[in-house]
């Protein structure tokens, strides 16, 4: 009797373990490539689509209101950004991401680690271009491979320095878009429109710098995903 009970408990507590080693499984066997793919099969069904964008900027020295833009996108990389008035944003738009990352041969993916971002557990993702006259030297991002979102990136670029950038997403993730990113930027490195950069140099003599960074938050809404969105608009 008591063998039959030992052995009862053993079965039970391997179950237990092959169990745990199954729930784990999906996530952690997946390749680096595989991870950034769950993003990258997110944003494959988008085919066209505009925003209207909300642009707010705080950067020492700059008083520049919100302004609002719409964006147009079509696939397989035509962006545009419409507006009036002086818009800063950054280059690394919501696109950058996806034709930085759309061809895994393009570069080398390593895992570095695992964290808790927004109380979502996500996999860090190092991204090594293979080409040299690429801006981009080196991107870090922390993927949620059970959503297939990037929360967080890190882009180390020839141009604009290091640009950290934040991502909350709502109705639009099932396409990967987000709700708002929100970049910090080196501002001496950023590039920003010659007037605005005129400003800054005569207003900042003999001031603190501050911590050196800019943010620039982009909000997003009214999504209209795959209507089709007309040639002209991208001349």
């Amino acid at each position: 009797m008591l063998k039959e009970v030992d052995f009862r408990f053993c079965l039970m507590r391997c179950a237990v373990v092959l169990l745990s080693i199954l729930f784990h499984l999906p996530v952690h066997s997946q390749s680096p490539n595989q991870v950034i793919n769950t993003v990258n099969q997110r944003f494959a069904k988008v085919n066209d689509y505009t925003a209207a964008v909300n642009v707010s900027c705080d950067i020492n020295f700059i008083k520049i209101d919100p302004i609002d833009a719409k964006v147009f996108y079509k696939k397989p990389d035509k962006f545009k950004v419409k507006a009036t008035g002086i818009l800063i944003m950054p280059k690394q738009n919501v696109n950058f991401y996806f034709t930085t990352l759309a061809d895994t041969a393009n570069y080398t993916a390593v895992r570095t680690g695992e964290e808790l971002v927004a109380g979502a557990k996500v996999q860090v993702i190092n991204v090594i271009p293979h080409q040299d006259s690429s801006d981009l030297i080196l991107g870090k991002f922390w993927i949620d491979p059970v959503r297939g979102l990037i929360l967080k990136s890190q882009l180390t670029t020839k141009s604009q320095g290091t640009i950290l950038i934040e991502n909350s997403y709502g109705s639009m993730s099932n396409y990967a878009l987000p709700d708002k990113m929100l970049f910090t930027v080196d501002v001496g490195k950023f590039k920003i429109p010659k007037a605005i950069a005129a400003d800054i140099n005569q207003s900042t003599a003999g001031k603190p710098a501050g911590d050196g960074k800019g943010r620039i938050t982009l909000s997003f809404s009214n999504y209209v995903v795959n209507k089709g969105v007309n040639n002209d608009l991208f001349k």
